[in-house]
């Protein structure tokens, strides 16, 4: 059975676009550790909450920069936050630098979570490595690492 492909991907024929490609190996990812981690007895995290505890700095980040690197709403980002605050994965403090600011931080208990979910990572790069080669994932790692500077904002016609 061909593997099916989305409205969006459809309008490109000479082949897939980076972006669904780029969203599809991420899922890949994210599913991998969801699973893995729920195989170990780990709790699954929601797909917002997966996003803000992938984005979380160890000496805190404030809301509105979560909501900044995860390309969402405040709103969205404190209601992932707080569901993390009563899994006692995150916690909220005040900020040093703003009297207004709150900083969200990683718990004890988070970090033991963050272990287990880097060798799952490390296991699924592993698999991968094994499915495309070790070649292949160097690469991929090197440009996916690659400053790829901001986006043009001129029309490039």
């Amino acid at each position: 059975m061909p593997e099916q492909r989305t409205a969006f991907e459809t309008l490109d024929q000479d082949g897939p676009l980076l972006g669904p490609l780029v969203r599809k190996a991420y899922r890949w990812y994210r599913d991998g550790v969801q699973t893995r981690l729920a195989l170990r007895g780990e709790p699954a995290l929601s797909i917002g909450q997966f996003e803000i505890f992938a984005q979380v700095d160890w000496d805190g980040t404030t809301i509105a920069e979560l909501a900044r690197r995860m390309g969402t709403t405040r709103q969205s980002a404190h209601q992932a936050v707080r569901e993390l605050v009563q899994a006692d994965l995150l916690e909220v403090g005040p900020d040093p630098s703003s009297g207004r600011s709150k900083l969200v931080r990683p718990t004890a208990r988070a970090a033991d979570r963050l272990r287990a979910a880097h060798e799952v990572l490390v296991e699924l790069e592993g698999e991968l490595a094994k499915r495309l080669g070790l070649d292949r994932v160097g690469q991929l790692r090197e440009i996916l690492g690659s400053d790829w500077g901001t986006p043009s904002q001129q029309d490039p016609g």
